[in-house]
């Protein structure tokens, strides 16, 4: 399933990359309020595209589920890389058990980007957060057991960091062998607007779930962190600007969530360019 606002400039290479031409996958694309040819383009592939007035994350997944009727059900951005043989063994995967959450490991594309947000994202990516069983961050698949964890999606700023909330370690894996690609801002002022919004995202969720959810992070938090930077010198140099970051999106979410005002969307337009596709 793959929610689509204005993804226009990207559906066709997300589409692409999972060689839905094979028609095995059930695939549905929820274009939300879109003022682009996202529809168009998604069509063209053969795939069931689900049309809406009412722009939102949250609405448009739950129309996909509405739709959908496969499972194991993956959960993709319009904006990632992933090919069809990776998603595949992902759902095997699942089909397998005993895990009720996945995805694929992780791989940030920087080569497009400045130099600061190399520097956070070459931080960034050897966390245990990111290392040790991530799901979300533009992709995740659920069982149709793991799907059950809940009802229709929150109407909050991040679903990924809501879903991988309700699964602890061991419930979820990330599959060896298997990877996905972001493709990440690729000026400063972009890569602080989505942290921030990742950041007021957990802040959020923290607020909603209460102290007796399951943990979103991995591999033992801060301290873990800590150890993992600490065994890596080849990051040093880039941690101050990790750092500076943190801080920085730190502050902002935090003046949001004070305020009660929702939060802008906050959307990544400089990895998306005809150029890149």
């Amino acid at each position: 399933m793959i929610p689509a606002h204005d993804e226009g400039v990207v559906i066709d290479r997300c589409l692409q990359r999972l060689d839905v031409a094979r028609g095995d996958l059930e695939v549905v694309v929820v274009a939300n309020a879109c003022s682009d040819d996202t529809a168009a383009r998604a069509r063209a592939h053969g795939v069931r595209v689900v049309e809406t007035a009412t722009a939102g994350k949250a609405n448009a997944l739950d129309l996909g589920d509405e739709h959908a009727t496969a499972f194991p059900r993956a959960y993709l951005d319009a904006d990632i890389s992933l090919d069809g043989d990776d998603l595949r063994r992902v759902l095997d995967v699942l089909r397998n058990g005993p895990a009720l959450a996945a995805a694929p490991a992780l791989h940030v594309d920087t080569s497009r980007s400045s130099w600061p947000v190399r520097a956070y994202y070459r931080v960034w990516t050897a966390l245990p957060y990111v290392t040790d069983d991530l799901i979300g961050s533009g992709v995740y698949v659920l069982s149709q057991q793991g799907r059950s964890r809940f009802g229709r999606f929150p109407d909050a700023t991040g679903d990924d960091t809501f879903v991988r909330a309700l699964f602890r370690p061991g419930e979820r894996i990330s599959v060896p062998g298997t990877h996905f690609t972001v493709h990440p801002p690729r000026t400063l002022a972009a890569l602080l607007a989505i942290k921030t919004r990742a950041r007021f995202s957990v802040g959020e969720h923290a607020s909603a779930l209460g102290e007796g959810a399951p943990s979103s992070g991995g591999g033992g938090g801060a301290a873990s962190a800590v150890r993992r930077l600490l065994s890596r010198p080849d990051v040093w140099p880039a941690v101050p600007v990790y750092a500076a970051v943190g801080l920085l999106t730190r502050l902002r979410a935090r003046r949001r969530l004070a305020s009660g005002s929702p939060v802008a969307w906050d959307r990544d337009t400089t990895s998306r360019s005809m150029a890149d596709v």
